[in-house]
């Protein structure tokens, strides 16, 4: 996953930070978007009894890698790179949470919008995520059609699931999904829900994914990409 993302997103070098750095650096900005950033990628806090230890090692970790300095008065201020990413991550105003699923194994990736600026983050360990650019935004669906249609395309039975959040409606995440059959055949998973609360099941051609991840990304609606409106 890393490989097709990366290929996607930027030819730029692609930047690692752990689950608690980059929870360091939305802690340096308190913001109700980055609140809402910490809870769509998932990021819990160390425990109150290691919280100073952890600090001290993110910290130390970020200083060698030449992410963070001290400043004149004993505060923390990040180098340029980490301005980005903090910057964009605190003023989020929209995110796509990206779940790639075979079996047991699951792989999160997140696209991350502030105003103009786009980032992707795709975990690439258990606790730390490849952080790249995007362009802008227009660039959103076409990238991440590219990582669905890969992965499917990877073996039979798999799933993609898709949860656009907007900074209007933070408590209402637009859902979709993308499934391969054992027989191959392709569907897509969309509102409204049925009487239990499951998506509807569409079959979906390969050539429309780029369509329907677009409808979602910049209008928030999750449908298949032949319904009426569509």
């Amino acid at each position: 996953m890393s490989e097709t993302t990366a290929g996607t997103a930027t030819d730029e070098q692609i930047t690692i930070y752990t689950a608690y750095e980059i929870e360091f650096m939305l802690s340096l900005r308190a913001t109700e978007n980055g609140a809402i950033t910490r809870e769509q990628i998932g990021l819990r806090s160390a425990p109150e009894e290691a919280r100073e230890f952890v600090t001290a090692a993110v910290t130390s970790g970020l200083r060698a890698r030449g992410k963070v300095a001290r400043s004149a008065d004993g505060q923390w201020v990040l180098g340029e790179e980490g301005q980005v990413v903090a910057t964009a991550l605190t003023a989020a105003d929209r995110w796509l949470g990206i779940a790639l699923a075979e079996g047991e194994a699951m792989r999160m990736a997140f696209v991350i919008k502030a105003n103009d600026a786009i980032l992707m983050l795709t975990q690439d360990e258990l606790d730390s995520f490849a952080v790249s650019a995007l362009p802008d935004r227009s660039h959103v669906p076409a990238s991440v059609a590219d990582i669905v249609i890969a992965f499917l395309d990877e073996g039979h039975e798999r799933t993609v699931s898709l949860r656009r959040t907007d900074i209007s409606a933070p408590d209402q995440a637009v859902p979709m999904m993308f499934h391969t059959e054992q027989d191959r055949t392709w569907r897509i998973g969309h509102l409204p829900l049925d009487d239990e609360g499951i998506l509807n099941v569409s079959d979906v051609a390969r050539e429309d994914i780029g369509e329907a991840v677009r409808l979602l990304w910049e209008d928030g609606v999750s449908r298949a990409p032949s319904a009426p409106g569509a």
